[in-house]
């Protein structure tokens, strides 16, 4: 099990997509069941990254966690909790949205069964809580440690499968969508502030894809790199958002993606690998190193952050 602290945030800009093309395009060019799409997104962004961590400071004290805990640790810790707002995100609203007419082939089997998978983990996670904070373990020689464990973990894996079939739906719904609407603004508006927002993001978005991972394909990721670049050039010739402090904020968000790329793939290139003190970097949560996958995908997402902005 090797739970990823990425998908969360990546889904970020589905949300994104759906606010600017509603507010930057005509009544025609809007989307479809952007409320039932947005409810799948508030729950699996307002869970995912908490389980994950949960799952982290669970498995941190233990010395195998496929085995299990053996009663005799020093030092034991609970699986973090998942706080009772975000827990609603995944409740009656992710209900309703189900419910939702039309019905959407695509992501309403993955939201259901992520829903039932939070919904079975965060009971388990509850009841692990209760035991740990009551100190059972010290009463009963670590029994009740072992038995919860391996339900738990396995509670903890179901949840995981589901996440990433819901990352993977929300990810292939949102580029559909996208193209959609770009092309809908295009033919409605032309190329509008509407229409290279919305490319500037995607574009940006393909380009962290493309040189994520050990070893990407460097001639894709060169080739995406181009093509993120000329929306932004094209979209500076055209003086899109002059004069519009919001939207300079973003191009400057922009800018800085196409630099940490440019940087990501020289580090590539030259196989560079990461420095004792990088590794320590990465492994305790600071700020990246240049030119590596997190780098990037911490660019996008203050590229995200600021696009969001500028929908609301």
């Amino acid at each position: 099990m090797n739970p990823t602290f990425r998908t969360a945030v990546l889904a970020a800009s589905v949300a994104l997509c759906l606010a600017a093309c509603q507010k930057g395009a005509s009544s025609s060019a809007a989307v479809e069941g952007a409320d039932k799409i947005n409810a799948y997104i508030a729950c699996f962004n307002g869970v995912q990254q908490p389980i994950q961590e949960s799952f982290q400071r669970y498995v941190s004290w233990i010395a195998d966690p496929a085995a299990g805990p053996t009663g005799k640790e020093e030092t034991v810790r609970a699986p973090g909790t998942v706080l009772s707002h975000r827990v609603e995100f995944c409740g009656a609203p992710l209900t309703a949205a189900l419910a939702q007419q039309p019905a959407n082939a695509a992501l309403d089997p993955a939201a259901r069964r992520y829903q039932e998978a939070f919904t079975a983990l965060n009971e388990k996670i509850g009841e692990a809580v209760r035991y740990y904070d009551r100190e059972d373990y010290k009463r009963d020689g670590g029994e009740g440690m072992r038995q919860r464990h391996a339900p738990l973990m396995e509670a903890y894996s179901a949840f995981f499968e589901a996440g990433d079939a819901m990352d993977a739906a929300l990810e292939a719904n949102e580029d559909q969508r996208r193209k959609e609407q770009i092309a809908a603004i295009e033919k409605e508006e032309g190329r509008s502030a509407a229409f290279y927002h919305l490319s500037i993001i995607g574009e940006g978005k393909q380009l962290v894809k493309v040189l994520d991972g050990d070893a990407p394909d460097l001639a894709a990721g060169r080739a995406q790199l181009a093509r993120y670049q000329s929306v932004l050039e094209e979209a500076a010739k055209a003086k899109i958002g002059q004069g519009d402090p919001m939207w300079g904020h973003m191009e400057r968000s922009a800018d800085k993606l196409a630099s940490e790329g440019g940087r990501r793939i020289e580090r590539l290139q030259a196989n560079q690998p990461l420095s004792r003190s990088d590794q320590i970097l990465l492994e305790s949560g600071g700020m990246p190193p240049s030119g590596t996958a997190p780098a990037l995908l911490a660019s996008y997402n203050d590229l995200v952050d600021m696009s969001n902005r500028m929908a609301r």
